[in-house]
């Protein structure tokens, strides 16, 4: 129940792994809290650092972008605002991609795009760096192979776990570079901190 805090100049990177090439279905999700909504500003990033090579979730504005790379396939706008926590998945089975927002389907559309490259997975950032995100990122998860979500769904009121086919399981840690599963090795760009801030209640808090 922990979350990474991101101040529109740094980011985190798994480094570049095949485990990573998002070929045929799969699910990318997480937890985020905005602390600016002028611009765009990329919160999971399947191309990593490179040009081309994978998907990309971001907001842009009070809009929420779900991007094959060079353009937007599904924009659900006036989504999200500054100061709360959001649950966001975006999911591609076939041709068909599909944005949720706290679980509830905010949009989706058709893309052929084919991603073969061997490339890493970015959090907080673009690839051509001046696209940062500012605000906290809890539970990054990407599982290849898997649509997680088919439908409008309940969003975990717990901490994500690693399923089967979890590429990718980070932003959950004492340490911004901690992970419970990754397929390349997580480092921090710029100063990215380790918050104790996330969308997740505290049970002891209901103790008497």
């Amino acid at each position: 129940a922990r979350s990474v805090d991101f101040d529109g100049n740094d980011y985190l990177l798994a480094a570049s792994s095949s485990d990573f090439t998002l070929t045929g279905d799969f699910t990318m999700e997480c937890w985020f809290k905005s602390d600016n909504d002028s611009g765009v500003h990329v919160i999971l990033n399947g191309r990593g650092s490179a040009s081309s090579g994978g998907p990309v979730i971001y907001t842009n504005g009070n809009s929420l972008v779900f991007d094959n790379g060079t353009g937007a396939v599904a924009t659900a706008s006036n989504a999200v605002r500054i100061g709360q926590w959001y649950h966001v998945a975006g999911t591609i089975s076939g041709n068909n991609w599909k944005l949720y927002l706290n679980g509830v389907q905010v949009a989706s559309g058709t893309d052929s795009s084919s991603y073969s490259s061997s490339v890493g997975f970015m959090i907080g950032q673009s690839h051509h760096g001046n696209e940062g995100f500012d605000g906290q990122i809890s539970n990054a998860r990407v599982v290849k192979g898997t649509v997680i979500y088919t439908s409008s769904f309940r969003p975990p009121t717990e901490p994500l776990a690693n399923v089967t086919n979890t590429e990718l399981l980070c932003c959950n840690n004492s340490s911004v570079t901690g992970s419970t599963v990754t397929a390349g090795t997580i480092t921090a760009n710029g100063d990215p901190t380790a918050s104790t801030d996330s969308p997740f209640d505290d049970p002891a808090g209901f103790k008497f």
